[in-house]
């Protein structure tokens, strides 16, 4: 292969080509999701997720769930919390494969998460939506606490992704500047 026709960078046509992409994006808006930088009336979205605070949700995966939230918002000591996350989380778990001797041999842990945000002085909710997740995990014949500990990090996996979406939802929510202070 000839040198020249080895990569678009090595010709100055090349160059050129890739500044004037690199120039027309950064005028199209982009903006990070985090970014500190106010915008509009509404709270900079690092800053509202900061001040989010995350309502008791009952049952031991309801905990797990709403730590691993906190964890994600950010929230610290020195912030004052604006507004409250209300979640209700349903947790179903469902066979699906059946040996010979009809014992199970694979278990699905599917979970919703409905969720709403609300200001932390009294007032309609501001923010609903919902964030849905599924695992499964194997089980293992006359294994029984192998099984009860995969059925355990499915769950524990489960609420991570919910976490993870119900902080993006919220994070895109704050970004757009609907909430106002």
């Amino acid at each position: 292969m000839s040198r020249a026709g080895s990569s678009i960078l090595s010709s100055e046509p090349g160059r050129r080509l890739i500044v004037l992409a690199c120039l027309s994006l950064a005028g199209c808006g982009f903006r990070p999701l985090y970014d500190d930088r106010p915008r509009g009336e509404g709270l900079p979205a690092a800053q509202a997720l900061a001040a989010t605070r995350v309502a008791t949700i009952p049952d031991r995966q309801g905990q797990i769930l709403r730590n691993a939230i906190i964890q994600r918002l950010g929230n610290g000591p020195g912030v004052a919390p604006r507004y409250e996350l209300h979640v209700a989380l349903t947790i179903r778990r469902e066979l699906l494969g059946v040996r010979r001797d009809e014992t199970a041999s694979r278990q699905r842990v599917s979970a919703t998460a409905d969720f709403t945000l609300r200001p932390l002085r009294a007032g309609d909710p501001v923010f609903a939506s919902r964030a849905f997740a599924v695992d499964a995990f194997n089980i293992t014949p006359n294994e029984f606490f192998a099984a009860q500990l995969s059925g355990e990090a499915a769950e524990a996996r489960v609420a991570e992704r919910l976490a993870e979406d119900i902080v993006a939802q919220i994070a895109a929510f704050y970004a757009r500047g609907t909430s106002r202070t």
